[in-house]
């Protein structure tokens, strides 16, 4: 396996260049060691949607860099690229996380990693901004991605990968990443497929324009400290008060607060509306979530770890949906016996944030383009996690997939050495998936995995002891409920 780290992908975005678009990297002539990676970029450590207040930072700001894994075996001709686009709401991660030499090495694809800016960093919308840009704010983080992919689509045939051959994948905000490249008109032709796992893509709060974003964002840059003069204010401030301060202002608990806007040159509109109307960019896609997503956000209802009451998840229920919707939701997710206030939300979470909207992403997808709808469904998902109060178990939690498509230890959520039998061979199963879908814009045969009909709602079930197809996995997730009710 030879591994080239820390490839610089577009100038250090400091000093003035700090909120704007990414500029082209400085060539350079003489040999540059690639044997590290480069820094992450500067993020809060913090919890899953956290708004970024408290913590400390690590990272810097010069952070845009990537890495490729490229199979040391000669290949006779080009290989097919997958890029990874990380998640962390927005606010945290590095592509630096993510070893991805097993998967590219067993299935003998070229994979790329890759840093974009974060927080405030990299989503900051102002119309300051707008104005100084040419008419758009609130996507840099977005537009490094795509940076990243211009780069690939230049230089990837030096590597041995072929440009014509791309697939973009990401997870969590990585996969609404993915969600976003697919709706940018200025993402075409950058990619010939798109793999979404766990992305936030249609949960609700999550279409937030740029005017209202310009709106919360001048309290907040008030906040900093910043009243006049904004721009340069902000650009003379250090990047941990950026980071640390957060954002003023009531948001759905699903919402996240640093992440992509819309109605801007990068996104002219919200991912579903784009997907509906067919105004994406249109390549195969394969789209899944896990089927235990929201366990590992309990710690959002009960952030100090106690177990989660009746009133708590009701509260907590409310948040999510409205006043006036819960009193349907809690009929549905009562958080009484057979089950635990803890299950009732992590169930509703799971429902509403990422089973349901990611039957709406395949349904409108799939008028236009392929789509290969699955769900990752490990019971007993390898985890070094705590299980929190009230559940007995993390199930196939939001993340748990990654360490089966990977093979490689994630730090701080699992490791592929606690795998079982069964386990190996689910995590065979479902990389290799992927792999093909890399490879063909297939995740297999047609005949062993169709294409999603929303008509039959097929998924792809993956589970210890084998995959099959499935049909009741959005009635398993409630999503009439959560359709009739117009959850946005």
């Amino acid at each position: 396996m030879n591994v080239f780290r820390g490839l610089p992908f577009a100038a250090p975005p400091v000093g003035p260049l700090r909120f704007r678009p990414p500029q082209p990297a400085v060539p350079w002539s003489a040999p540059r060691a690639a044997t590290a990676f480069g820094p992450e970029c500067a993020h809060v450590v913090v919890g899953l949607f956290s708004d970024g207040q408290g913590g400390t930072v690590d990272g810097q700001e010069d952070c845009l860099y990537l890495n490729v894994y490229v199979p040391a075996e000669p290949a006779s001709e080009p290989r097919p690229v997958m890029v990874w686009i990380h998640g962390g709401a927005f606010t945290s991660g590095a592509g630096s996380l993510y070893d991805a030499s097993v998967f590219a090495r067993t299935h003998g694809v070229v994979v790329v990693t890759t840093n974009y800016r974060l927080g405030a960093l990299g989503f900051l919308a102002l119309a300051d901004l707008s104005a100084e840009s040419g008419g758009t704010s609130g996507n840099v983080g977005l537009m490094d991605q795509q940076a990243a992919l211009g780069w690939v689509k230049a230089n990837i045939r030096a590597f041995g990968g072929d440009p014509a051959r791309v697939t973009i994948a990401g997870e969590s905000a990585g996969g609404m990443s993915v969600c976003a490249h697919l709706a940018s008109p200025t993402s075409a032709g950058l990619f010939q497929g798109a793999i979404i796992q766990s992305g936030l893509c249609a949960s609700p709060g999550n279409t937030v324009t740029e005017p209202e974003a310009e709106r919360r964002n001048v309290a907040w840059a008030a906040r900093v400290g910043c009243r006049t003069d904004v721009l340069a204010c902000l650009r003379a401030r250090d990047a941990a008060t950026l980071l640390k301060t957060a954002v003023p202002g009531l948001r759905p608990l699903a919402n996240l607060v640093w992440s992509p806007v819309y109605g801007t040159p990068t996104l002219p509109r919200p991912l579903l509306d784009a997907y509906r109307s067919g105004q994406f960019n249109r390549v195969p896609v394969l789209v899944g979530t896990n089927h235990d997503e929201g366990r590992v956000f309990v710690v959002l209802a009960s952030p100090r770890g106690n177990p989660i009451s009746l009133p708590l998840y009701w509260g907590g229920a409310g948040l999510l949906t409205g006043a006036g919707k819960v009193s349907q939701v809690l009929k549905a997710y009562p958080g009484r016996a057979p089950g635990t206030p803890a299950l009732a939300f992590a169930t509703l979470f799971t429902d509403a944030v990422f089973s349901c909207p990611a039957v709406q992403v395949s349904t409108a997808l799939s008028a236009h383009v392929p789509v290969y709808a699955f769900e990752f469904n490990d019971p007993q998902a390898v985890t070094t996690l705590k299980v929190p109060p009230g559940l007995t178990s993390l199930g196939a939690f939001h993340g748990s997939s990654l360490v089966y498509v990977f093979q490689t230890r994630l730090s701080g959520l699992a490791d592929p050495a606690a795998f079982t039998p069964a386990q190996r061979a689910l995590a065979n199963d479902f990389g290799s998936a992927w792999a093909a879908f890399v490879k063909t814009g297939r995740p297999a045969s047609q005949a062993a995995w169709p294409p999603f009909d929303p008509a039959l709602g097929n998924v792809e079930v993956f589970m210890p002891g084998g995959a099959a197809q499935r049909t009741d996995v959005a009635t398993d997730h409630q999503c009439g409920l959560w359709s009739s009710l117009g959850l946005k």
